[in-house]
């Protein structure tokens, strides 16, 4: 008698084990939050990079603020111009920094192709001579990017290039230029 009830108490607990299986597996393929947990902040050391609290204001985008406040929250404000490619393609390339806080890391270097602004010529359309990437945090975010031709930013109020870099030098943060534009 003892032995039969050993094996019932085998063959149940085995069930058990094996329903519990089965149920985790189910519950993990249709809800993987549920099992693999919220992402938590890491704590940084004095070493590595700390992200820049966001600078959005409740009710108003980056897009909307007026554009020296723009230059201002910006962490980096790139300028890059379109330049052919032989498949056809006009590339973005980074040609300078308008400001970059020495604190900010930013995965673009000059001569980089920015390969978000790249694009294949369509007709008429006019993408004007490059567009102003302005980043924003560490490591750097893009926040927005305005064309630019000739001398004139056209997604600034039509404001001059030279205007433009001249409210960037006056941020408080020296440019770094190689090749200009």
């Amino acid at each position: 008698m003892l032995k039969r009830f050993l094996e019932g108490l085998v063959f149940g607990a085995g069930f058990a084990v094996a329903f519990i299986v089965i149920a985790a597996t189910a519950a993990s393929l249709l809800s993987p939050i549920s099992f693999r947990g919220i992402d938590r902040p890491t704590l940084h050391t004095e070493s590595s990079v700390v992200p820049a609290p966001a600078v959005e204001k409740p009710g108003i985008r980056f897009y909307e603020l007026p554009v020296e406040e723009q230059i201002r929250q910006a962490s980096a404000i790139a300028l890059a111009r379109y330049e052919p490619s032989s498949d056809g393609k006009m590339k973005a390339v980074i040609r300078e920094f308008l400001k970059k806080e020495p604190t900010t890391t930013v995965y673009y270097e000059v001569g980089d192709e920015y390969p978000s602004a790249s694009f294949y010529p369509n007709g008429d359309r006019s993408n004007g001579d490059g567009i102003i990437i302005f980043f924003v945090g560490s490591p750097a975010d893009m926040k927005l990017s305005v064309t630019y031709s000739g001398d004139r930013i056209r997604g600034l109020a039509d404001i001059p290039l030279e205007l433009f870099r001249d409210k960037c030098k006056v941020s408080g943060v020296p440019a770094k230029t190689t090749n200009g534009a």
